[in-house]
């Protein structure tokens, strides 16, 4: 049994056996990879400490801001792998491991567990940049793995995957914004400081420190 640091590491480091067993047997490897994702959250979460200060965010708020942002950042993960699923499925014309690929999805979050870092001014965004690079090249080994595909075609898929997710996000933006905020609002009484884009960039929810009334 792999536990999650286990899988954590092994994601960073890129490693074959881990994308082997994933693809010989990827149930066993689900629960680790969901705590992969969750500790990409809450250093994701670190990583806008301030904001979370600056706002007085504490206590149940700051639990179910964390709550929601790991589903989401995990969700964004899962749907781009699905997108290149689909893709993927497409254009071999074969039947392709869904579960196995979804799990490669979640630990394609480990590279964002050093997100906390980007809160260093002046070189954070950089940080957070080549962060993304590290956990999209997860998804690249990943599905050379699971597909059986050589790096060459397996970069192919996964563009054109990231393409019709980039469409998609674009086509979906502003009823996902409405969405989000509303379930929020009605939930805890308070708006919350990120947009459309944020939520589709996978940033953190930050509910905002004055209350609003909610009504039909």
């Amino acid at each position: 049994m792999v536990d999650v640091w286990d899988a954590l590491t092994a994601a960073l480091r890129l490693d074959p056996a881990l994308f082997a067993r994933i693809r010989e047997d990827p149930w066993p490897m689900l629960w680790p990879a969901i705590g992969v994702a969750v500790i990409a959250s809450i250093s994701t979460m670190l990583g806008h400490v301030a904001v979370f200060l600056l706002n007085h965010i504490g206590g149940w708020r700051l639990a179910t801001s964390l709550a929601l942002s790991t589903i989401w950042l995990a969700s964004l993960h899962i749907i781009q792998v699905a997108v290149t699923w689909a893709v993927a499925s497409l254009v071999l014309q074969r039947p392709q491991p869904l579960l196995a690929l979804i799990v490669v999805g979640l630990l394609s979050t480990a590279p964002l567990s050093f997100s906390f870092v980007t809160a260093m001014p002046h070189f954070g965004l950089m940080i957070g940049r080549l962060l993304q690079v590290w956990s999209y090249l997860v998804i690249v080994v990943g599905v050379s793995a699971t597909f059986r595909l050589g790096i060459v075609w397996s970069i192919g898929l996964t563009v054109v995957g990231w393409v019709v997710m980039q469409t998609l996000s674009r086509l979906l933006q502003r009823p996902l914004g409405w969405v989000s905020s509303r379930v929020w609002t009605l939930a805890t009484g308070r708006p919350t400081m990120v947009t459309s884009r944020d939520i589709l960039a996978g940033t953190p929810i930050i509910p905002i420190s004055h209350p609003v009334k909610v009504g039909p």
